[in-house]
């Protein structure tokens, strides 16, 4: 009797066992199905953002190689040559707050206005400084510093100069970025045959324009009085002493310069002293573009396009160590549509 009593309750026992394996089984499943959903989702979230990392990396890295081939073009410059314009556009696109792209557009602008890729080099990083400092646009900053810089027959290694002029005489008259442009391509082209400089050149301006000339009209008086003293064999404070120093110091510009002229050589006559001013603050205006730079970069905003300009550099980076793996996407892609 026991021994069957034992025998039912093993049967009974072995029943439940298997019952009970079944339901592990079933769980164990179901965690398997989950586990391996989730490896998925987990494979999805963190390849996605890789892959989609690498497809802007290599768009930004193709985009500058795009401007770069521009310049190339343009320039024509080749192995080294392009290497120091590149190396030079990445490593100014990383530490200040214009792009390596915008630093290659700003190549590109002065490649087309004639200067070599060494002038080039020489040049990007002031006039970068100028364009912050002055918040103008890059092209144009480019444009009217080589421009000036052609004009008035400097070297290229003298573009800081140039440019700290030119944000001086921002900051401490009524010029800016387009009266300094519309001014200078009338005056310019002459000043250096008439024996004056770019600073005194440009604190006659500053003076013509604090005193209401619009710049169109001082640039093209200037240039006129230039080319009458050029004829007389006099400088520019030659005529201006014995403007002043006249009984009737309106009479005698009318005599020396006509009716055109008179109006402007008689306001620089009583200005002397402040021509001179200026004169000698922009000759000793070094550092000053850059120091203007800091000030503006130095806000929320500038750190903002800083950290961008570094974001962009280092997907350039990326792009460029993922070139070799997009080309032969690219040529199995090529083999399979050409089958």
């Amino acid at each position: 009797m026991a021994k069957k009593g034992l025998n039912i309750f093993l049967g009974l026992d072995a029943s439940r066992f298997e019952k009970g394996i079944g339901k592990v089984n079933r769980k164990l499943t179901r965690v398997g199905k989950k586990m391996q959903s989730m490896g998925r989702s987990l494979s999805a979230s963190v390849t996605a953002p890789i892959v989609a990392m690498g497809a802007i990396a290599g768009k930004t890295f193709m985009d500058f190689e795009s401007e770069m081939l521009k310049v190339k073009a343009m320039s024509g410059a080749t192995g080294e040559t392009f290497k120091a314009l590149e190396d030079n556009a990445k490593a100014l696109g990383s530490t200040t707050m214009f792009t390596a792209s915008q630093v290659a557009g700003l190549q590109l602008e002065l490649s087309k206005l004639g200067l070599t890729p060494e002038q080039i080099n020489a040049s990007t990083g002031s006039i970068l400084a100028l364009a912050q400092a002055t918040d103008s646009d890059l092209a144009q900053s480019a444009e009217v510093a080589a421009k000036t810089m052609q004009a008035f027959g400097l070297e290229a290694s003298q573009m800081g100069m140039i440019t700290d002029v030119m944000a001086d005489s921002f900051s401490s008259s009524a010029l800016d970025m387009n009266k300094f442009e519309t001014a200078m391509s009338s005056v310019a082209p002459v000043a250096k045959g008439a024996g004056a400089s770019l600073q005194q050149t440009t604190a006659i301006l500053g003076v013509l324009v604090n005193n209401g000339v619009e710049a169109s009209t001082a640039g093209t008086a200037l240039r006129n009085i230039f080319l009458d003293l050029e004829k007389e064999g006099m400088t520019v404070s030659e005529a201006m002493d014995k403007i002043q120093n006249s009984t009737s110091p309106l009479a005698e510009s009318m005599e020396m310069f006509g009716k055109r002229g008179a109006t402007v050589a008689t306001i620089l006559a009583n200005n002397g002293d402040a021509v001179k001013d200026l004169t000698a603050d922009f000759i000793d205006s070094k550092g000053e573009a850059q120091d203007m730079a800091d000030i503006m970069g130095s806000g929320l905003g500038g750190s903002l396009k800083d950290l961008q300009s570094q974001f962009e550099g280092l997907l350039i980076q990326l792009g460029e160590v993922l070139v070799p793996i997009f080309e032969k996407l690219m040529g199995f892609a090529s083999k399979l549509i050409g089958h």
